[in-house]
C-alpha cells in the first residue's frame, strides 16, 4: 500500500513542478514550490524505505568471523518479545502503514534492545520470532501489555 500511495502521489506532483518553477518570481510561489519539493523528498524517502531498505539481523554464535558485522551474539540475548500490533488509528499505527514503522519482534539483549520486522506480516512476525528464539535457545516471551485471549 505504501508503494502504491508513493506512486500516485510522484504521478500527481511531478507535473504540477514545472508550473510552480515557472511562477518563482512571484511574490508567493517560492512557498507552493518549497512545499511541493518537501513533499516529493518525504515521499521518495518513503518509496526507498519501503523498496530498497532491508532489514537484516545477523545474530552470531560464538565468536563470529573475520570481517562479519553481527547485530548481536546469541549467547548475550536475554529475551525476545512479539510486540502487539499497532491500532489502526494510533500514531504508531500509521507510521506502519507508511511503511516507515518500527518492528514488532524486541530482542533484548544484555546491552541493548533491538527492534525487528518491519513490514512482515502477522503469520510471518511470529515465524520469524520463533525461529530467532530457537536459534538463540530462548523462548519468545508474551508481552505483558498484550491482552489476554484465553477463555
Amino acid at each position: 500500500m505504501p508503494i502504491v500511495l508513493g506512486g500516485l502521489f510522484v504521478i500527481m506532483l511531478v507535473p504540477a513542478l514545472p508550473s510552480a518553477w515557472a511562477r518563482v518570481p512571484l511574490a508567493r510561489a517560492f512557498l507552493s514550490l518549497a512545499v511541493m519539493l518537501a513533499m516529493l523528498v518525504f515521499v521518495a524517502g518513503m518509496l526507498y524505505r519501503n523498496l530498497v531498505f532491508r532489514d537484516t539481523l545477523c545474530i552470531v554464535r560464538g565468536e563470529g568471523q573475520p570481517g562479519q558485522r553481527p547485530t548481536c551474539f546469541a549467547g548475550e540475548i536475554v529475551s525476545i518479545r512479539r510486540l502487539p500490533t499497532p491500532g489502526t488509528f494510533s500514531p504508531e499505527g500509521k507510521w506502519t502503514a507508511l511503511g516507515l514503522g518500527r518492528g514488532l519482534i524486541e530482542i533484548r539483549t544484555t546491552d541493548e534492545c533491538f527492534r525487528f520486522g518491519v513490514g512482515l506480516d502477522e503469520d510471518a512476525i511470529d515465524a520469524a520470532a520463533g525461529r530467532i528464539a530457537a536459534f538463540c535457545g530462548v523462548r519468545v516471551e508474551p508481552d505483558e501489555r498484550a491482552p489476554d485471549k484465553t477463555l
